[in-house]
């Protein structure tokens, strides 16, 4: 009767350390498939195109701008709701769109012009501005191929450089 109950004792441990396994491996496996998704964005695309909706990856990168652009509230009312709505437009608009705005200037002046309510002169003026600034061209360029980690190192070297003060001034100028 004892060895009994110590072969049962030992087929649990068995049991329980090639659940452990599987588990690590499959949480391994999910790990490498969200960074392919991420750092491949071939894959992103892809997944984005088979499903016709916003990828996980999609929704994380939009869900980090949304907080950089809540983030930049003034206080005043005014500015805080212009900026509230460029927030909303984001969330509620595909990645997809959004890429193809980045390729071509129309639908990106009708995206800025959704987005922020101005006229569309103001609208197609800025959308310009975006598409002539070269400091801007290269993370335009990897957000319309939805390479978003080139995205975000570009626009970090074009921060670094102050490479932004161009375009606001030729915003503010206009």
């Amino acid at each position: 009767m004892d060895n009994r109950l110590q072969l049962r004792q030992q087929n649990k441990k068995h049991a329980h350390r090639g659940l452990k396994i599987f588990s690590i491996i499959m949480g391994v496996l999910i790990l490498l498939i969200i960074a392919g998704v991420f750092f491949f964005p071939q894959l992103n695309n892809t997944v984005r195109n088979v499903t016709g909706n916003d990828t996980p990856v999609d929704s994380a990168v939009k869900a980090r701008l949304v907080s950089g652009i809540t983030a930049q509230k003034t206080g005043d009312a005014t500015t805080d709701a212009a900026i509230q709505r460029a927030a909303d437009t984001l969330k509620a608009t595909k990645m997809s769109t959004i890429m193809a705005a980045a390729k071509d200037q129309d639908q990106a002046a009708s995206l800025l012009q959704k987005a922020s309510g101005v006229n569309h002169s103001q609208a197609e003026m800025a959308a310009a501005a975006l598409f002539q600034e070269s400091s801007v061209t290269p993370i335009r360029q990897a957000i319309a191929s939805g390479d978003y980690y080139q995205a975000y190192q570009d626009a970090k070297t074009l921060q670094q450089q102050g490479g932004t003060s161009a375009l606001t001034s030729f915003l503010s100028g206009q």
